[in-house]
């Protein structure tokens, strides 16, 4: 099938995948939408419909980026105007919670980030709200300051270079920590790495920041689940799948939605195949012993098309 391929998202990295993600979301307020799909090569990459180039992804990225992080999802607000107590670390007490949550309908698209990120009546030992798994934070970084940092400083020039690869990491602008590359292990060094200053590809960070909101959070009955995640929050999976048939955005919900789940993967192989899925990666969400800093582990493949 032709297309626009977007050779920078390796769909094995799970960073690349939610940037992949968050292209088709940059256009959910347009008309025509991107569908997207992967390509069959030895690591596939994403592609997309012919008519959207990586300079018109790149164009209407920024724009969204810009409405996003002007919306009360990236920026909570108090009914007064005033910041949100605890707002940029998402540590919300119950009321303020809701107050949050019930901003979403006033948010556009960017309302989805907020129920991607957060579930009524799920909190932590502390009756402060507990995030999605994939809030990968903790200690002095506050999740949405870095949001706003990334999504108001990347250029369509970053944008364009992540699309097209490969990934150049040359800028100082935070990490979310959804690149494999994140996970370095100390262990396996001759120094700790801790005190370098970790360089970025903004382009992707900012995709995915889009992609997240397509990763819906519910409570659960001792913990926030999140789509796409499984195990618990200390020891625990992301899981997505790859597919070479063309996907439009609301197609693309139901594929997340039901194809992710590696321990069922197997048994529903025929089912797989018929929506046009070809593999199931995973990846472990790993966790540091101090202060609980997240990052992924190697993927490895949980299902294959035989």
């Amino acid at each position: 099938m032709n297309g626009a391929h977007l050779t920078g998202l390796e769909g094995t990295n799970p960073l690349a995948f939610l940037a992949a993600l968050g292209v088709q979301v940059a256009f959910v307020s347009e008309s025509p939408q991107p569908r997207l799909w992967w390509s069959d090569d030895v690591v596939p990459h994403a592609v997309v419909d012919d008519e959207f180039t990586v300079e018109r992804i790149a164009a209407q990225a920024k724009e969204t980026f810009e409405r996003w992080s002007r919306s009360p999802a990236v920026s909570p607000r108090m009914a007064d105007g005033s910041p949100m107590p605890k707002g940029d670390d998402l540590k919300l007490s119950p009321a303020d919670m809701r107050a949050y949550l019930g901003q979403a309908r006033q948010c556009g698209p960017a309302g989805a980030l907020i129920t991607a990120l957060l579930a009524e009546g799920s909190l932590d030992n502390n009756d402060a709200a507990k995030p999605s798994d994939l809030y990968f934070t903790a200690g002095q970084m506050k999740f949405l300051e870095m949001v706003r940092q990334v999504l108001d400083q990347t250029t369509q020039s970053d944008v364009v270079s992540a699309l097209k690869g490969p990934w150049e990491y040359a800028s100082r602008l935070p990490s979310l920590m959804w690149d494999v590359s994140d996970d370095r292990v100390y262990a396996l060094r001759a120094y700790d790495p801790a005190p370098e200053k970790k360089l970025t590809n903004p382009g992707a960070e900012a995709l995915a920041i889009l992609g997240l909101s397509r990763h819906p959070v519910f409570a659960g009955r001792n913990r926030t689940l999140t789509q796409g995640c499984s195990g618990t929050w200390k020891a625990g999976w992301y899981s997505w799948p790859l597919w070479r048939k063309a996907a439009s955005l609301n197609a693309l919900k139901s594929l997340l939605a039901h194809a992710y789940d590696p321990t069922q993967a197997v048994q529903r192989g025929r089912t797989l195949r018929a929506w046009g899925i070809s593999m199931v990666l995973r990846s472990p969400i790993r966790r540091s012993a101090q202060g609980g800093y997240g990052t992924f582990g190697p993927p490895e493949v949980a299902w294959q098309v035989s």
